[in-house]
């Protein structure tokens, strides 16, 4: 599936299927494609869905665009070539723009949603409760479905019910009391223990029971309070069940929310090392200088040959399995992991808490990245080998820009790490000269001499064969 687009002779949003036909030999003989045209159909289905009372539902694709609605705002703006989709957080309907504004807030950006999410907002001074959810096909449509439900919806019946039991109860008392009134010279004893009963039940206790007696009046009156109480018993029985469910409905959403903060606190530690990402919710600038750190550049060695060679899922399978093995070295030496660039591989130490024996750590963690290379039943069926380059130095640590947050370094300690890598042999580690000085005295070195280093000139580097023994 493409992106949805404007049809340039209909104006409306697009989308066009694909496929390709080969021959039987595999050649490709040419793409079979159809449009589809998101017509006002799907709009009346989104409005005909039952959604509380007045709830909506739309569609947006990732950058923000509305897709469809059930609400009767127009999908596109502009005219000719000028025209373009609507975006959610430009909307003129409230509902959707403030969800969208809401979801962008909540979210930082609509490509994170990766699952149904839920949550809520003020509106004019009105709850409304928001589910997103993803819709993915695995063949090109990513979009994002909202729904949006006033928390009035859920809230109206039991405010209706406890009206019209307010209502009842007050016309039940005047009916009691006008008979009172009329039959009071006639009927004096017996209407003064109804009207005790009725002072108990102003105060709260309905388990009264009025004797009819033998007069006709007198029995009508009884019987009709005595089923006035039971009816208020009923009712105040009734509210008391329906309140205490609201309760348990309102721990179970505060629960739920929870752990929705648990799991997006997870999540972003799991992108950012947690000082960061305290400094970051406590609005601090999270970018620090480190005077001296250890950077390693890794890089498997023919993965771009090999690349060509095999199914790209398969591929994808291989490198999970050494990165993965490779992300609990960073765990066992507490080391930082920086990020992964196709085959390569960063991780440095020293930060983001600095330490002494960060050169130590890396040293460690290449040693076992070499020989777990030499041993692993990989996904990739061949044997590999990992290329490693090693530098000591200062460094700039943190995080720019406002979306898509990774934590990076930067200065030249970062580059010669990197030419250090590059200008390596597989299978073996190489180090600079200053990182040398801080493992001479624990590890086998061995000097491989001067080399030529792009953009440093001459430069002395040594092999890392292992700790002494």
């Amino acid at each position: 599936w493409s992106e949805v687009y404007l049809d340039f002779s209909e104006g409306l949003p697009t989308i066009t299927a694909s496929e390709p036909v080969y021959d039987s030999t595999g050649n490709i003989l040419g793409v079979c494609a159809t449009d589809v045209v998101l017509l006002e159909d799907l709009r009346k289905f989104l409005a005909s869905l039952a959604i509380g009372k007045t709830g909506h539902a739309f569609i947006m694709d990732r950058k923000g665009s509305i897709l469809s609605s059930s609400t009767n705002e127009p999908l596109t703006v502009g005219k000719g070539e000028n025209a373009k989709l609507v975006m959610a957080i430009q909307s003129e309907e409230p509902v959707v723009r403030e969800t969208a504004q809401y979801l962008q807030q909540h979210f930082g950006s609509f490509d994170r949603i990766e699952r149904s999410q839920q949550g809520d907002y003020l509106l004019n001074g009105k709850r409304q409760f928001v589910q997103v959810s993803p819709l993915k096909d695995g063949k090109g449509i990513d979009w994002l479905i909202a729904v949006v439900i006033p928390e009035a919806d859920f809230m109206a019946q039991i405010y209706e019910n406890t009206q019209n039991t307010i209502v009842l109860v007050l016309i039940a008392l005047l009916v009691a009391i006008a008979i009172g009134i009329l039959t009071a010279r006639w009927i004096t004893h017996p209407l003064l223990k109804l009207a005790q009963a009725s002072q108990e039940v102003a105060r709260g206790n309905l388990d009264q029971k009025v004797d009819a007696g033998s007069i006709k009046e007198i029995a009508i009156v009884a019987n009709s309070f005595n089923s006035m109480t039971d009816k208020l018993k009923e009712s105040v029985k009734a509210l008391r069940l329906a309140n205490e469910e609201l309760e348990n409905r309102v721990e179970i959403r505060t629960a739920e929310l929870r752990k929705e903060k648990e799991r997006s606190e997870q999540l972003l530690l799991n992108i950012l090392p947690a000082k960061i990402a305290e400094r970051l919710k406590r609005a601090e600038s999270p970018t620090e200088h480190f005077e001296e750190v250890t950077i390693l550049f890794a890089d498997i060695v023919g993965f771009t040959s090999l690349s060509a060679q095999m199914e790209p899922m398969q591929l994808v399978a291989g490198l999970n399995q050494i990165f993965s093995a490779f992300d609990e070295l960073t765990e066992k030496y507490g080391v930082e992991k920086i990020k992964t660039i196709g085959d390569a591989y960063m991780v440095v130490g020293g930060l983001p808490i600095a330490s002494e024996d960060h050169a130590r750590a890396i040293a460690d963690m290449a040693l076992e990245m070499q020989a777990y290379m030499k041993t692993i039943p990989n996904n990739l069926g061949s044997s590999l080998q990992i290329r490693i380059g090693i530098n000591t130095g200062p460094v700039i640590a943190g995080v720019i820009g406002i979306k898509k947050f990774i934590y990076d370094l930067w200065g030249d300690a970062v580059n010669v790490a990197s030419r250090m890598e590059s200008h390596g042999k597989p299978g073996y580690i190489q180090v600079t000269e200053t990182t040398y000085s801080h493992l001479k005295d624990l590890y086998v070195l061995e000097p491989r001499g001067t080399i030529s280093i792009k953009g440093r000139g001459e430069m002395i580097t040594y092999w890392l064969i292992g700790p002494k023994i």
